[in-house]
Parts: structure tokens; C-alpha cells; sequence
């Protein structure tokens, strides 16, 4: 018995003898609606569970009083449950745990399906923003769902993002008496309405990898899109590492942010761009891509002062403000950030140095020529493309 005891229960499952202790022993018990029947409430406090805030600070309150506190939670308490929480703000020697199975784990048994490569996320009370990139090429996938997170809200996102390809399980009361399991496609799971208690299985029945196609399948404006092999470069330069954020300024087509994608899943990458035509077009690459980007209609640097402080820059495109764009850009970046900028003026050139050697500036810059072999008639000849200039700025402490 410590301080802070964690439970976790199922329904249609006997707590155990451990959990048993812990609430006959506790002052104060936790617990939401639906498991309130399980326990002896006599001589307890009894304290609902419900939002987030308002449990933080009920738990608070709870632990200066310095009695002994229990806390119900449904399935494996550190499996996307409220444990995550309390081991993250108390100390772990005050904590007991006594885990149950997960809800997700219930429901691969139910179907005879291993949990070997499965991927889990939870969209319970969190958003759906960013979830195509995390799931994309995912052959099983296990969804944690709400009641705005609904089975149909989450069927209409994949096709919107061409996920379809999908057999989707969908358990309802999941131990309960009224337990209900359905099968059908994802596309065909959009208008379709489902018990609030349930959870998603998806198995892709597609083995085709999406990954970023050639530059001219983008949509973009009179041709202009940052090259394959200068996006690779750039995106080297970054070194971008997963639940970084990242700003694309300049955007154009969306093609660096959307290549970002395919490396930092997790993260929070933004597409800035100026005209409204070119936003549309972002919104079409990254649905053609399967990457969920946040797309900012704005001209930098005053579009990027609602935005989080990057890790990592791009400046693809600067309509004559590149050094008020890298200032900016380089005071708001975090401590080791990356930014690479894209160059094919020898005035912007110009411009970027004066600033960099203004500031002592911890830099490297590139001049690249990249030739594609094409046909000319009968023959073939190597064709260049536009000759850029690549400058990398490191922010050091």
C-alpha cells in the first residue's frame, strides 16, 4: 500500500485481491461513472473522474491532505490511460499499480489477431489533425476512439486522405453484456453509427507503399516546385527529427513540408504561404501524400507570430524579405534549430550573407547544378535545371 495507488479495471472482470486491498485501505478513491459499482463506497471519499483539468486539480487537492488515495482506471492504466499522468507528477516511490488488460488487447483476442507490428494511437480527447502522416503504410492499426473521434468521423478522414484501404473492426461494450463486434471497409464505415464505448482495429488489405511521387504529379503554379533532388538536400540539411516543428515558409507547391512528413510524423509541420491558389494546391498534395500538414495562408514573417517556436526552418520563397524572414526566423528558433534556405538570385544571395555575417553566424552554403538525362528527338541529352544556392544556419547556445 502507498500513498497513490493506481487500479485498473475491466468490465466482466473480478478485481483483484491486490486491487481489493487497495480500496478498503484508501480515503479518497477516484473513479468515473462506470465503475462505481465496483467498490465499497462506505467511509470513502469519492471523487468522480472526468476532465482532464479538473481531475489535475482534484488529485492535488487530494495528495496535500497526505491520506491515502486510490485511483480507478479502465484497462492498463499506463496504456494511454491516467496513469501516463500521475507516475509524470508524483514521485514514483509513492505510486502503486495494479494493471489490467487493455481494451485493445480484448479486442485482438476477440478476433484471434496477434499484436505483433500493431500500431497504436489514441484519439481520445485529442485531435484527429496529423493522424494520415502516423498511420500512413501501416498494415494494423489499433484507434482508441470518442464521441467526436467516432468510428464514422475517423472513416471519413482516411478517405479524405486516401486510406481507405482498410478492413475495419469496430467492438462496441466491449465486456459488457450488450459486447457487439462489426466488420466492413473503411469506405464503407463513414455514415455508419456505433455504441460511444468502442474501439477500432484496421488491417490494410492495400501491400502498395505511399511514399512522395515524382515532382510533376504535384500540383503547383507555372511549373515552380523545389526539385526531387534539391528537396532531398535540403531536407538532409534539416536533419529533422520525429515530433520536431517545422515552418516552410514560402510553401509553393507544399513539397518540403510534405516530404517532412514522411520523417517527422509526430511533429507539428506548417506550410506558409502568401497567395490563397498555391494554399489550395499544398491542400491537394498533401491529400494526394497522406500527410496532414498545417497549411498557414499568410505573408512571413508576421504570418509565423501565432506559430510555436521551430526546431527546423525552411525558406523556399521570401517575395523580397529575406532577411527580415531569417531574422525572425532565427531569433524564434529553439537552441541547436536548423535553417536552410533555397536561393536563386544572386540579390537574395547577397542579402542572406550580409545578414550571416552580420550576426556571426554558424553557416555552410551550396552552390548545386543538377543536369536530368532527357530525351531530344532521337538522342538524349542531359538538360539542367535551375542552378541554387543552399545555405545552411545552425543556432548554436
Amino acid at each position: 500500500m502507498k500513498r497513490i495507488n493506481i487500479v485498473g479495471v475491466f468490465p466482466g472482470r473480478d478485481l483483484r485481491h491486490e486491487a481489493l486491498e487497495c480500496i478498503s485501505s484508501s480515503d479518497i478513491i477516484f473513479s468515473g461513472e462506470r465503475n462505481m459499482d465496483l467498490f465499497d463506497k462506505s467511509g470513502k471519499q469519492v471523487i468522480k473522474i472526468g476532465e482532464l483539468k479538473k481531475f489535475r486539480e482534484d488529485m492535488a487537492s487530494a495528495y496535500r491532505t497526505g491520506k491515502v488515495i486510490t485511483v480507478m482506471a479502465t484497462g492498463d492504466p499506463l496504456f494511454y490511460g491516467i496513469g501516463k499522468y500521475i507516475t509524470e507528477n508524483y514521485k514514483p516511490d509513492e505510486i502503486m499499480i495494479i494493471p489490467e488488460v487493455s481494451s485493445i488487447q480484448i479486442a485482438l483476442s476477440r478476433i484471434a489477431l496477434n499484436s505483433m507490428g500493431l500500431y497504436t494511437i489514441s484519439l481520445h480527447g485529442r485531435p484527429i489533425k496529423g493522424l494520415a502522416q502516423k498511420i500512413r503504410n501501416k498494415t494494423k492499426i489499433g484507434i482508441f476512439t470518442d464521441n467526436l473521434n467516432t468510428p464514422a468521423a475517423i472513416a471519413r478522414y482516411m478517405i479524405r486522405f486516401g486510406l481507405s484501404s482498410y478492413m475495419a473492426y469496430i467492438f462496441e461494450n466491449l465486456g459488457y453484456e450488450n459486447e457487439k463486434i462489426s466488420k466492413l471497409p473503411v469506405r464503407e464505415l463513414a455514415d455508419k453509427e456505433f455504441s460511444y464505448l468502442n474501439v477500432m482495429i484496421l488491417i490494410s488489405e492495400n501491400s502498395t507503399k505511399i511514399s512522395l511521387p515524382d515532382d510533376d504529379m504535384f500540383a503547383r503554379h507555372n511549373g515552380n516546385i523545389t526539385k526531387r533532388e534539391v528537396r532531398n538536400i535540403s531536407l538532409y540539411d534539416l536533419d529533422i527529427n520525429d515530433g520536431e516543428t517545422l515552418w516552410d515558409v514560402g510553401s509553393g507547391s507544399g513539397s518540403v513540408a510534405i516530404g517532412a512528413s514522411f520523417q517527422n510524423w509526430n511533429g507539428n509541420i506548417y506550410a506558409i504561404e502568401k497567395k490563397a491558389e498555391l494554399c489550395m494546391n499544398i491542400e491537394s498534395n498533401m491529400e494526394m501524400c497522406a500527410s496532414d500538414i498545417n497549411i498557414i495562408n499568410g505573408m512571413a514573417p508576421e504570418a509565423l507570430h501565432d506559430l510555436p517556436d521551430p526546431d527546423c526552418v525552411f525558406i523556399g520563397g521570401s517575395s523580397g524579405k529575406i532577411k527580415e524572414i531569417m531574422d525572425y526566423s532565427f531569433r524564434r528558433m529553439k537552441i541547436n534549430g536548423r535553417m536552410v534556405i533555397n536561393i536563386t538570385t544572386i540579390e537574395n544571395l547577397e542579402d542572406a550573407m550580409d545578414y550571416i555575417k552580420s550576426r556571426n553566424l554558424n553557416s555552410e552554403i551550396r552552390q548545386v547544378n543538377i543536369s536530368r538525362l532527357m530525351p531530344v528527338s532521337k538522342y538524349r541529352r542531359f538538360v539542367p535545371m535551375d542552378q541554387i544556392y543552399i545555405i545552411k544556419v545552425i543556432k548554436n547556445e
